[in-house]
């Protein structure tokens, strides 16, 4: 655009200065003074019009980075909130599991008190051996591995099962993964 104007701007120029007509030294003088005077005045007006059209220019540029800056703030909120719910569902995943897994280690200490209080009395012995939990003095860390061992032995009962469809099995398969990475700590 500035080079655009420069260019009509010589063009003027040498437009101007080719017109003249020199008949006498008077009179050459006198058109001088006043060519010169009138090219002064385009001067100032055709400056006045490229310094109004570059100011447009640049006011144009700055108010579309702004709003480019505008679209890219709003870009990061809308990321920022779509992590935020994506943990917070991830959290809620963690704690329903954390609450099932609760539930079913309360239900096999209950099913675990049960065996022990029935009469040691068999007709037959058992196929499999079965392991009764004996109270102990354990660390925090055995108990959690005890517990998803038990976790991992229940999902590989369920697997082991051949009534299960593709997309249950991947589920569970998906679920044991889930309980694994988030409890490996």
């Amino acid at each position: 655009m500035k080079k655009f104007i420069v260019f009509c701007i010589a063009l003027l120029m040498i437009g101007i200065g080719t017109t003249q007509t020199v008949n006498t030294a008077d009179a050459a003088f006198s058109k001088d003074e006043a060519v010169r005077e009138r090219f002064a005045l385009k001067r100032e007006r055709l400056a006045e019009v490229v310094s109004k059209k570059i100011a447009h220019v640049e006011n144009s540029i700055k108010t579309k980075l702004k709003e480019q800056e505008a679209k890219k703030v709003q870009k990061q909120k809308e990321e920022a909130e779509k992590k935020e719910a994506a943990t917070k569902a991830e959290e809620e995943k963690v704690a329903s599991q954390a609450a099932a897994q609760e539930a079913a280690t309360e239900q096999a200490a209950g099913s675990g008190q049960a065996t022990a209080q029935q009469p040691v009395e068999q007709a037959q012995p058992p196929l499999a051996p079965e392991t009764v939990e004996e109270p102990e003095a354990v660390s925090g860390a055995s108990a959690n591995g005890r517990e998803r061992g038990q976790q991992n032995r229940e999902w590989g009962r369920q697997l082991g099962d051949p009534n299960l469809t593709p997309e249950e099995r991947q589920g569970i398969i998906q679920e044991k993964k889930n309980y694994n990475r988030n409890n490996h700590r």
